[in-house]
């Protein structure tokens, strides 16, 4: 049988056998979601508990859950599986530990990889429903605290502690931080904190200096938005680092605060597939990330982190899948943020504006060309809008066709030379 490397969470191992090669320790958990894996190894590192972590992605091969099997899950003394879909999606691998812990007198937890109970898949595991249970809201939950909690249950299980308190629900929207009178506030999702991936996030805050940070469950969700509004202090900038577009402005929350509303993406791919890909994010991060936020006129700015894999936790012995920041692009979102605060706070009157017009083909018919839209028209009311805001303005023309004349008669030829004046009103 040919045996592969350990390979990461990114990869689907399906129909290959990989030996994960990990010595046994106390517990294992296993589990399909990389953000859980991840906060589970960052809780590893302050528990007194030997912890061993495994992606069920990479024991999908039958021959690689024997190996695990044989090698790892035979000696420890608590095993606990987060198997998203029920047993119908990892057969083999719930029959095989669950025969092993009977065998071996191992206690077992088999929980649903969802928020919901699985009463089918629990009832095959060696230990009460009640201790079943309480495992089952510490990773539903989620949260940093919730993750700690649940390896102290962990140990209270195995030698008798005292048990920690139970699972804390994140609120559906809240406060992750603030600072007196911020003018920037950002506003992302809270799953990244559920699964402990808040590093872009801290390392945003950080660049910025001053603001506030808000999780929410959804911009589309009425408690979310209703929190945002009750919790925002006319902010002069917002970052936004949710997807999706809430698509009509009387219900986007964000719009109501009329100050620019900068896009952020944390991308799914890993930095090295970006930057080889011509078309850099994936299809499915340009759509919820770029595209769709444009419709509520979000200013897109950059993805301010990957997918990375590299990481190689020691104690847990696993490649953990994470958020990587990338802190020139983060410094960069910062200071667009900080440049789009002093335009806000700068006076119309000292504000300069370009107001560009196509001109292609190049004909004098195609100038300001529009197809259905009376550009010219269009501009000219513009300019009075900005005239009457306090902008620079003067001498607006009366008729598009004053427009078009004045435009003619200031235009670049062709050719290298520069024209003799500027179109300025």
């Amino acid at each position: 049988m040919h045996l592969l490397a350990t390979s990461s969470g990114l990869i689907d191992g399906a129909a290959e056998a990989i030996d994960l090669k990990q010595s046994p320790a106390d517990v294992v958990i296993l589990s399909a979601a990389d953000s859980e894996l991840a906060s589970l190894a960052r809780a590893a590192d302050s528990s007194p508990l030997s912890l061993r972590l495994a992606n069920l992605m990479q024991l999908q091969h039958n021959f690689a859950v024997d190996l695990y099997a044989e090698k790892t899950l035979a000696q420890v003394k608590l095993i606990i599986v987060r198997v998203l879909g029920g047993a119908a999606y990892w057969p083999y691998g719930v029959d095989v530990i669950a025969a092993l812990a009977h065998e071996k007198n191992i206690k077992l937890v088999l929980l649903s990889g969802g928020n919901d109970v699985d009463a089918a898949l629990t009832s095959r595991s060696t230990i009460s429903a009640t201790h079943c249970e309480r495992i089952r809201q510490y990773l539903s939950y989620g949260g940093s605290e919730n993750v700690s909690a649940l390896l102290n249950y962990c140990d209270h299980l195995l030698n008798n502690s005292a048990a920690p308190k139970p699972a804390t629900p994140l609120t559906v929207a809240g406060i992750y931080h603030t600072q007196p009178n911020a003018k920037f506030a950002i506003i992302f999702y809270r799953s990244v904190i559920e699964g402990g991936q808040t590093a872009p996030i801290d390392a945003l805050i950080k660049s910025l200096g001053s603001c506030t940070a808000i999780y929410v469950a959804s911009l589309k969700d009425k408690t979310s938005a209703a929190f945002i509004r009750d919790n925002l202090n006319a902010p002069a900038v917002i970052i936004n680092a949710t997807s999706f577009a809430v698509g009509d402005e009387a219900y986007d929350t964000l719009a109501a605060f009329d100050c620019p509303v900068l896009q952020v993406s944390l991308a799914g791919n890993t930095e090295e597939d970006w930057q080889s890909s011509t078309r850099g994010l994936r299809p499915t991060d340009l759509a919820m990330s770029v595209v769709l936020p444009e419709l509520d006129g979000r200013i897109y700015t950059r993805a301010i982190s990957f997918k990375a894999d590299h990481h190689w936790h020691e104690k847990t012995q696993c490649r953990i899948v994470t958020y990587q920041t990338v802190q020139n692009r983060i410094d960069y979102v910062a200071a667009l943020a900080k440049n789009w605060r002093q335009l806000r706070e700068t006076p119309n009157a000292e504000k300069h504006i370009a107001v560009i017009l196509a001109n292609y083909p190049d004909k004098d018919g195609r100038i300001a060309n529009g197809v259905g839209y009376d550009t010219p028209a269009s501009t000219i009311e513009i300019l009075r809008a900005l005239q009457n805001s306090e902008y620079e303005v003067s001498n607006v023309p009366v008729s598009g066709n004053e427009l078009i004349s004045f435009l003619q008669s200031s235009r670049r030829k062709s050719g290298p030379s520069k024209p003799s004046s500027v179109p300025v009103f």
